[in-house]
């Protein structure tokens, strides 16, 4: 018996640290982390970039793969929960917006690997009024967020809008 003690302390020590790292609190790929938010600020920024050397009929699908991509990043770490949801409701928004608008008549342009589907050019300023509306939400709901996620929060609103900055006439 007093052999079976320490080796079932054992068991349960390290059982209860897989458990941990499960749940996130001891692994290195779930919590608020600088590289993280820096990868997603960057991501934004650059798609932006990308988005905007574009036809901008071709630019709310460009938009859209840009904020999924985004969003996915955070998929696995629920500390990010609320500006991966940010990420997805514009994403998502932004389905609307070419599933309404779509050109049937153009052909997908391809840039770097990924197709772009085109909105038609009467649908432009809708679409872009429906998309700065969109980053304002998500922006919203970022910065008032509270406690350790705070400034994290805080910088991935900042890129929301930039985004919106170069959306204006």
């Amino acid at each position: 018996m007093s052999r079976l003690v320490p080796a079932l302390l054992s068991l349960l020590l390290a059982a209860g640290g897989a458990l941990a790292q499960g749940y996130g609190y001891e692994s290195s790929k779930t919590g608020l982390s600088d590289q993280t938010t820096d990868r997603v600020v960057r991501l934004l920024e650059q798609g932006l970039r990308q988005c905007q050397a574009l036809d901008p009929v071709y630019r709310y699908d460009c938009y859209r793969q840009n904020y999924r991509a985004a969003g996915q990043q955070l998929d696995r770490n629920p500390a990010y929960a609320p500006a991966r949801q940010a990420l997805q409701d514009v994403e998502s928004t932004l389905s609307g917006v070419l599933e309404a608008n779509r050109d049937p008549a153009a052909k997908p342009e391809r840039r770097q690997g990924k197709r772009f589907a085109a909105i038609t050019t009467a649908a432009i300023p809708q679409s872009k009024a429906v998309f700065t509306s969109a980053l304002d939400q998500a922006a919203t709901r970022l910065l008032r967020s509270t406690g350790s996620s705070r400034d994290h929060f805080a910088r991935i609103a900042s890129a929301l809008n930039s985004n919106k900055v170069f959306l204006r006439p």
